[in-house]
């Protein structure tokens, strides 16, 4: 089938851009630990291969997008997931019944929306008593440095601004921050004790423990918020938490591998290169 058009809105599985494939699919990683047994609701699913990926898990997912062509899709591509069901719907007026659902994933949806307190208000009503959220959100103080002019974001928040707006519908609520690394894990054989755990940063010239800060990806830029109306055990959500990109950016690799080769075999550049030869030729 064909592939859904990237437009920079939503990520779709064909174009693998590894640093947001990585963080995208490690919260997913999350959800799925979370979403075992439960009625899900992935909300702003877009292309449909996390609420796939959900529905491994989960008695029941939904995955709702306000996009059609996304919707179609997604239910093309994931038509063999019988528990997985797409609609189309807005974050605003989610399209299920009262108190339907037990877990709502929101990743990267709440800055697209001017009202948060609606949205806040939806998940409040299709939710059970006892439900929990799951959502991720750019920290406004650093992301706006990268991306000042990103269009599909029209409201971000800062870290104390999100838990002001969730505080008022959802008194129950943890929160972490995730940020993007390339590295290696050493872990003990024998993980029966209390562990502690180190950062290190550096090069060939010197390391440092503890991690450094830029201006682009080096910096936690995402927010993330686990929170419900009742109480829930948050030790169960307060963790360190590490996700293996090796074979996202293997696949990377493979894909800009082949397309220097196509390149490099295009009739375009080899005139290019005859061009390139017979000037330098003419000019000795």
């Amino acid at each position: 089938m064909d592939d859904l058009e990237w437009t920079g809105e939503r990520l779709v599985t064909n174009i693998n851009t590894s640093f947001g494939t990585i963080e995208h699919l490690h919260r997913y990683a999350i959800a799925q630990q979370i979403c075992k047994n439960k009625i899900v609701l992935d909300i702003a699913s877009g292309e449909g291969y996390g609420s796939a990926l959900i529905s491994k898990f989960s008695k029941k997912t939904f995955g709702v997008d306000i996009d059609e062509k996304s919707v179609n899709h997604a239910q093309k591509k994931y038509s063999l997931h019988k528990n997985l069901q797409f609609l189309q719907g807005s974050v605003e007026k989610i399209p299920l019944p009262d108190k339907s659902v037990e877990i709502i994933i929101s990743f990267e949806t709440i800055e697209h929306l001017v009202d948060h307190d609606q949205m806040l208000k939806e998940f409040k009503r299709v939710l059970t008593e006892d439900g929990i959220v799951f959502l991720s959100s750019p920290e406004k103080s650093i992301y706006s440095q990268r991306d000042p002019n990103n269009p599909f974001h029209v409201k971000e928040l800062t870290l104390n601004e999100l838990k002001t707006t969730v505080g008022k519908y959802f008194p129950f609520s943890v929160y972490s921050k995730q940020r993007f690394v390339a590295g290696s894990l050493i872990s003990p054989f024998d993980a029966s004790e209390k562990l502690n755990f180190n950062e290190f940063d550096g090069d060939h010239y010197e390391i440092q423990k503890g991690l450094k800060e830029d201006q682009f990806y080096n910096k936690p830029y995402f927010n993330l918020a686990v929170f419900s109306a009742k109480h829930f055990n948050i030790h169960d959500f307060n963790n360190l938490s590490l996700f293996n990109g090796v074979q996202v950016i293997t696949k990377r690799e493979n894909q800009l591998e082949k397309e220097l080769q196509d390149l490099l075999n295009s009739t375009t550049y080899k005139i290019a290169k005859t061009i390139v030869k017979t000037f330098r030729f003419l000019k000795k």
